[in-house]
């Protein structure tokens, strides 16, 4: 397990099956939702239902610099979306608020984001990690920390039925879940058949 003191090093890949941007612009300030890779060698296992941390340069709403890590769901099952076991993937929503109750770009200071999104003239408040990781470009480094979380794993038991309620996790975890149950090799038997024998339901709710 990598800490913040420590963090393991990765890599923004491309991913081949998603562009890193899966929404279209709507006119919302906060449209852009993105599906981000990063190669971790190997070196970072997880299971599905875990977390990791992302460490953004910052300085975040309390002035430090590196910002304090924040914990994502992770999106990919535990072969990564490239089934090498060596990848791992984020589900993000790009964080941003005009003219809210909070602001860390006066009128005139906010900048186009890599979606070409830009309200220089307002008052601006950007969530520092999300727009850490909606920004990344292939090639760039990224701090991950953890795995971490035992709360929201698998049952063993195939034959289990699972109910996912997704009101407020995002759809992050519930992939992750999905890619093993239903797509990924690993979650083959030998003749393709799904190990997985039970019942997924899957309820999401999106506030905006």
């Amino acid at each position: 397990i990598f800490s913040p003191k420590e963090p393991y090093v990765g890599k923004v890949v491309p991913n081949v099956k998603h562009p890193q941007t899966l929404t279209q612009p709507t006119g919302d300030a906060n449209w852009e939702t993105t599906h981000v890779t990063f190669d971790h060698g190997g070196k970072v296992p997880y299971l599905e239902g875990q977390s990791i941390g992302i460490i953004a340069p910052g300085p975040d709403k309390k002035g430090e610099t590196p910002a304090r890590i924040r914990l994502y769901s992770i999106a990919s099952s535990a072969v990564g979306d490239d089934e090498t076991s060596k990848t791992v993937s984020l589900c993000v929503k790009r964080v941003v608020d005009v003219e809210g109750q909070y602001a860390n770009r006066e009128v005139g200071e906010d900048k186009p984001d890599k979606a070409g999104t830009v309200f220089a003239d307002k008052k601006v408040y950007r969530g520092v990690c999300s727009n850490h990781i909606c920004d990344f470009s292939v090639g760039d480094d990224v701090l991950i920390t953890g795995p971490t979380g035992a709360e929201m794993l698998l049952p063993e038991d195939q034959g289990s039925n699972i109910i996912m309620l997704a009101t407020g996790t995002g759809i992050a975890p519930m992939r992750s879940y999905m890619r093993l149950l239903f797509n990924d090799k690993a979650g083959a038997n030998a003749d393709g058949t799904r190990k997985f024998k039970g019942l997924a339901w899957l309820f999401m709710g999106v506030p905006f």
